[in-house]
């Protein structure tokens, strides 16, 4: 009597979920770098040189939180909407280099208008 092998559902579940927590942290990394870069240049305030708080207390949480939250969402639709490692891999990827984009885009500083 021959017994075939069959793949261990528990392991792909592990790597699943392995998978979802490494797009997780590549997001938060993303944030964090994305507010890091930006902080410095928002923190003295233009208001009687006092220090701009919201840079820490409303940027940094939501820049961490939405990193994470976006590649987490793409790795669900595209887990949904897939079975391939490499596509659901690319739409993380590509949702944390378009929110890397989006937040330094936001974070630029403003252009000097000269009039005419």
């Amino acid at each position: 009597m021959t017994t075939t092998r069959r793949k261990r559902p528990e392991a792909e579940g592990r790597a699943e979920t392995t998978r979802g927590c490494l797009s997780a942290a590549l997001g938060g990394a993303a944030g964090l770098g994305s507010w890091a870069v930006a902080a410095p240049r928002r923190w003295p305030g233009e208001f009687e040189t006092s220090p701009n708080w919201s840079v820490l207390y409303l940027d940094f949480p939501a820049m961490v939180l939405i990193g994470v939250a976006l590649p987490l969402l793409a790795w669900t639709v595209a887990a949904r909407t897939t079975s391939s490692p490499a596509l659901r891999t690319g739409a993380v990827l590509l949702t944390t280099a378009l929110f890397v984009a989006a937040a330094l885009g936001w974070y630029a500083p403003a252009r000097t208008t000269t009039p005419l």
